[in-house]
């Protein structure tokens, strides 16, 4: 037994500029390169987002050296503070602690200074991330520019 052939009529090919489900893969690509900048994009803002959020703590950080740096106490003779001992003990007790705290400032403001310096090194990073946020926006804005001109073209 012996099926019967039934002959094959060749069909025209799909139109691909036709948005029927399926039919669509000239338009999809425009899609994809678009959601890719985008999502490019985000990520760029996220980041300088992270780092200015992070410059905000360094800032924190520097005014929490400079207030403690104001509290450290310089001591004088008659302050208050009284020191054990004869007059000339007290001085030189005046001096060690004089002393002590002038090395103790002098730690503050070093650690302060490399605060500082990694802040300014920070600032010039967010500048250069949101330079990239700007560049992607630019490159969006062109992409949309394309389009516009491409799909008048693609359904013709």
């Amino acid at each position: 037994m012996s099926l019967p052939i039934t002959p094959v009529t060749p069909t025209a090919p799909p139109d691909p500029t036709f948005l029927r489900i399926g039919h669509y893969s000239s338009t999809v690509i425009l899609n994809q390169i678009f959601a890719e900048l985008v999502k490019m994009t985000s990520s760029l803002q996220n980041a300088a987002a992270a780092q200015a959020n992070l410059l905000t703590f360094q800032s924190k950080w520097q005014s929490a050296y400079t207030d403690t740096i104001a509290q450290v106490h310089t001591f004088i003779k008659g302050d208050g503070f009284a020191f054990s001992g004869t007059s000339s003990d007290a001085a030189t007790s005046r001096d060690d602690m004089n002393r002590l705290n002038s090395n103790f400032i002098q730690t503050l403001q070093n650690r302060q200074s490399v605060v500082s310096d990694n802040s300014k090194a920070l600032q010039s990073n967010i500048s250069q991330s949101n330079d990239a946020v700007n560049q992607q926006l630019n490159l969006g804005v062109a992409v949309l520019q394309e389009l516009s001109g491409l799909l008048p073209a693609i359904f013709k």
